[in-house]
């Protein structure tokens, strides 16, 4: 049973004690070398588009930015559940998922980079455009493929759908959340098609590979 964590000393003092909460330390590293790679310029001619035809027949909805926002609370809302309140097994889990989807990402956006030109002006003038022009003007539309906002999503949502000692209801309102985070990002053209498509294969395919792997032990 894992002790009762009621502040955030006592958050420490587990983390100290239990040495695979040091997964952790993979956001630091990650996040300072996503933010090299940002700054790294990059001919044109080397990055590779990623578009279908498709993409151009899905409209531009503002509003969906709140979904996309929305993802800003899941991401480190799921690590404390499960750090806290969840299994080392189901800890360990997310952990495998969505920091081995984050490094898959991070080694194809460095030996092939690649971006969208899909972003068109936006008109309005609502709360939600402006939003979305400030993330634009601090999130340029390359490293996009695959996707880390889907993929960090899907493996939030299966982690969450295998734990059992959550609710069945808990589980769907995690899913239809996670589905209208995924939709968001094609709508307000942060991603296309086969930037969400590669991001929840390869968080599948991570699953399958846990759940391989777990048998043995």
């Amino acid at each position: 049973m894992r002790p009762d964590i009621h502040s955030f000393k006592d958050l420490c003092i587990f983390i100290r004690d239990n040495k695979y909460t040091w997964w952790l330390l993979y956001i630091p590293a990650y996040l300072i070398y996503f933010a090299v790679l940002e700054n790294i310029t990059v001919p044109d001619e080397a990055v590779r588009i990623i578009e279908t035809p498709l993409d151009r027949m899905i409209p531009t909805i503002p509003w969906f930015f709140i979904f996309y926002a929305i993802w800003w609370v899941l991401f480190p809302g799921a690590i404390l559940y499960f750090l806290i309140k969840g299994t080392k097994e189901d800890f360990l889990k997310l952990c495998f998922i969505l920091f081995g989807g984050y490094t898959v990402c991070l080694f194809v956006y460095t030996v092939a980079p690649n971006g969208l030109n899909l972003r068109e002006p936006l008109t309005g003038h609502d709360i939600f455009s402006v939003f979305i022009g400030w993330m634009r003007a601090i999130d340029p539309p390359r490293n996009v493929c695959p996707s880390m906002h889907v993929s960090s999503t899907v493996a939030i949502d299966v982690t969450v759908r295998g734990a059992s000692y959550i609710r069945i209801r808990s589980k769907n309102i995690v899913t239809i959340i996670s589905i209208l985070i995924c939709l968001s990002t094609l709508f307000i053209r942060q991603h296309s098609i086969i930037d969400v498509l590669c991001g929840w294969g390869m968080s599948l395919v991570l699953l399958f590979v846990w759940n391989l792997w777990h048998k043995d032990f």
